[in-house]
């Protein structure tokens, strides 16, 4: 393996203990534990890094060096920055919104744009900590995805959903067992998560989140590693966001220290020019930004340039803007970069944004006008759910061209057609009630709630979570299968033993992930 691979592996490790830093300033002594624990532990998980590279020897390289030649052949023609350092990379020209925290390129290429699998493989990025990405593909059908760790361009751990599906991190258990009930009984006030990846996606958007750190503490937040890709469409207008932040800590009354935040938004209606919205922050103290290392660092100015040319030369804020489509990299440092040729580059918050107005359907679903003049328009209509509710964004059917509120038929064995509730007939029945009290449109039980803002509709009879809302429960009543449902936005945080405990888990995550690395690469010897 040569020096400088293994150079990258070295500098993202040290991302991530950096990353942690912000939690040392509090003061409190649990905290300091924290933080020299993840220092050891980053330290000895370098250590591993660097054995396991070794041993893979050349095997490794030759592997790499077959992957980013493939890449670079089979890729289809594109147009090559003249200064990649100030023109930063959107991944993929399909609408998408993605963020990520950290990122490491060796030998990073000038083409514009790169590819858009989010684990690097098609794009030739060698390190990618958890980026996120929400995203239409071809045929129009979305999808998200989040790349919790990759390296030379295959992922080690990742969440993805399609249409219907909500997928979540390796932790996810960890989490909903013993976190989040150990939040709920400090009412809120003292809450921890580790290493969130939740990834929901319907027929119409895809929002994907990801944290390797979140912290409250009567009042007091912490962020590490934070990024967020999301896209969604209704019948006139699609909106994509990227976002990414390295280290925050806040108050309730605002800000109190930012370390490399970016974002970007782009917006395509139809009829109207494409809104598109960059920003992006090096250092920020109290809301103020810092004017490191340069004074545009601060502000928020595009194409600040810092640092040593050519040696070291260093970008704050880089961005490129072409229509609907938005790149925005809050901090990059460069090594031995002239022209369009560099040895590295290594981005901090890193967030893209691009859109594309719906067309012009033509079907009444899906057109944005009010066919059935109710007041309620395309997906906001009970008429174009497939379960008349139009709270359910996964019931939603974009192809329908018919808007009037009636609820399609439940299919059975007879062949009635009458305007019923329709249970019985062959499917082609126009009754508005559906036969299921949790999908009826009807207040069954009496208690002034209907459908799935009934507690009785929700497996966990939480009528807050649109995740546990059963449309096909027949009762109304009782009190959900389950106990009241826990506020995931917020997590328990409980001292050193519980911040010691989640990151060995991490640890322990991180060694597995490359011991079998090591088996699948001394496999191919």
């Amino acid at each position: 393996m040569t020096g400088k691979k293994l150079g990258a592996v070295a500098l993202s490790v040290g991302s991530l203990v950096i990353v942690a830093l912000p939690a040392g300033s509090f003061g409190a002594g649990d905290l300091r534990d924290a933080k020299s624990a993840l220092l050891q532990a980053g330290q000895q998980v370098q250590s591993g890094l660097a054995t396991t590279v070794q041993q893979a020897g050349a095997k490794t390289d030759a592997l790499v060096a077959k992957t980013t030649s493939a890449v670079r052949k089979t890729a289809d023609p594109r147009a090559n920055a003249t200064d990649p350092p100030t023109q930063p990379p959107v991944h993929g020209t399909n609408p998408h919104g993605q963020g990520g925290p950290a990122i490491v390129d060796l030998d990073p290429s000038s083409a514009r744009p790169l590819g858009a699998k989010p684990d690097g493989s098609d794009s030739g990025e060698d390190v990618i900590v958890g980026r996120a990405r929400g995203e239409q593909i071809d045929g129009g059908a979305y999808h998200g995805h989040i790349t919790i760790v990759g390296l030379f361009g295959h992922e080690l751990a990742g969440v993805d959903s399609t249409p219907g599906q909500s997928s979540h991190g390796p932790l996810q258990g960890l989490q909903t067992s013993v976190l989040d009930p150990l939040c709920q009984s400090t009412s809120q006030q003292v809450c921890l998560s580790v290493l969130t990846a939740n990834s929901t996606t319907t027929a119409t958007s895809s929002t994907n989140d990801f944290a390797i750190a979140r912290a409250s503490l009567l009042g007091l937040g912490v962020g590490a590693a934070e990024s967020q890709g999301n896209i969604a469409s209704d019948a006139n207008c699609q909106t994509a966001g990227g976002l990414a932040k390295t280290a925050n800590v806040t108050t309730s009354t605002g800000a109190l220290a930012q370390v490399a935040n970016s974002a970007s938004v782009s917006k395509s209606c139809r009829g109207q020019a494409p809104q598109v919205t960059n920003s992006s922050q090096v250092i920020g103290l109290g809301g103020t930004g810092v004017a490191l290392p340069a004074a545009g660092c601060a502000d928020g100015t595009p194409d600040t340039q810092a640092g040593i040319p050519a040696l070291l030369p260093i970008i704050c804020n880089a961005e490129d803007i072409a229509g609907a489509t938005a790149v925005r990299e809050a901090l990059d440092v460069f090594a031995l970069q002239t022209g369009s040729n560099g040895l590295l580059k290594e981005t901090t918050a890193a967030s893209e944004s691009s859109s594309v107005a719906p067309p012009e359907s033509g079907v009444q679903c899906a057109d944005g006008i009010d066919n059935d003049q109710d007041g309620l328009i395309d997906a906001a209509d009970p008429g174009c759910h497939t379960d008349g509710n139009a709270a359910n964004s996964a019931s939603y059917d974009a192809t329908d061209n018919d808007e009037a509120d009636t609820t399609r038929a439940t299919t059975g064995s007879g062949s009635g057609n009458g305007n019923g509730n329709g249970n019985n007939g062959s499917g082609n029945g126009n009754g508005k009630n559906s036969g299921v009290q949790c999908a009826d449109g009807v207040d069954n039980d009496g208690d002034g709630l209907i459908d799935n803002k009934d507690p009785g509709c929700h497996t966990d009879g939480d009528a807050s979570n649109p995740k546990s809302y059963d449309a096909s429960d027949n009762s109304e009543g009782g009190n959900g299968s389950g106990a009241q449902s826990l506020n995931s936005g917020t997590l328990p945080f409980t001292g050193t033993d519980v911040i010691g405990m989640a990151i060995a888990g991490l640890l322990a995550l991180a060694g597995g992930l490359l011991l079998r690395r090591r088996e699948d690469i001394s496999s191919t010897r």
